[in-house]
């Protein structure tokens, strides 16, 4: 396959369509012609993940947060944006973006986050066309540590829940948006969520979500979208012929809980 054929197979289930207007996503560097025998699959595209990719002979590396975001008015080596730059050059490794098109895919972040779970009767948390934007749906049965659940199911270090002190009822519904959700907590009210799960929630944010009478749960970012990548490489991998062998590279650009 090539770069561009990989671009394509993308666009089958996470079409550029769905992303944000903001955002950048497809081809970040490298040639859309050269040959991919094998694909590396990471949540950031860190000058170590492109090395990794190059020394399992990935000649194609996707990421779901982009390399270049905002315009970039140069590519300076010592900053860790232009090292990646300057490792994919040396190690021939292209390099692509699926962001806020996995994001909102009916397959994607959040149908991932829903299925890991084990939710049912899932929907989008936002309305808005095709889009998958945020996800709410049924525990399969009443759970006491519903908590250790999420963290569990999703691979977090932790997970920072907040409620009004009070005797809380059952979570049954449980809303979530992979990322950063934290404007989108009166869609979880609106759904009739008992727990709102997202990453990145302001301070008033969560005050107001909480005085609402809904349980939050605020996960990392990265974390949070992390427990989905598998999902992005296996939709990549296993698609339509030909098949194209795939990997998924856990090399993080920080470690939570270090004492300082």
């Amino acid at each position: 396959m090539t770069v561009r054929e990989i671009l394509d197979r993308i666009e089958g289930f996470a079409p550029v369509s769905l992303a944000e207007d903001y955002d950048n996503v497809g081809l970040m560097v490298g040639d859309l012609d050269a040959e991919v025998r094998r694909l590396a699959v990471s949540l950031d595209t860190l000058p170590d993940v492109v090395r990794e990719a190059g020394k399992r002979g990935c000649s194609a590396l996707l990421t779901h947060h982009p390399l270049f975001f905002a315009p970039a008015r140069r590519v300076d080596f010592s900053t860790l944006q232009g090292a990646a730059v300057r490792a994919a050059i040396e190690t021939g490794v292209a390099v692509l973006a699926a962001h806020t098109n996995w994001d909102n895919a009916p397959c994607g972040v959040n149908a991932v986050l829903a299925g890991l779970l084990g939710l049912t009767d899932v929907r989008p948390l936002v309305h808005d066309g095709a889009k998958m934007t945020g996800a709410v749906g049924v525990l399969p049965s009443s759970i006491s540590e519903v908590g250790e659940l999420i963290k569990s199911a999703w691979g977090l270090s932790r997970l920072d829940c907040y409620g009004s002190g009070q005797a809380a009822p059952p979570v049954r519904r449980v809303a979530l948006c992979g990322g950063s959700g934290g404007s989108l907590w009166r869609h979880a009210k609106q759904a009739s969520a008992d727990l709102y799960v997202t990453a990145d929630m302001k301070y008033h944010e969560i005050m107001e979500c909480v005085a609402s009478g809904i349980t939050v749960a605020v996960a990392d970012h990265g974390e949070m979208e992390r427990a989905t990548m598998a999902a992005l490489a296996e939709r990549v991998g296993k698609g339509q012929a030909p098949r194209i062998e795939t990997c998924v590279l856990d090399v993080r650009g920080y470690v939570r809980g270090e004492k300082l």
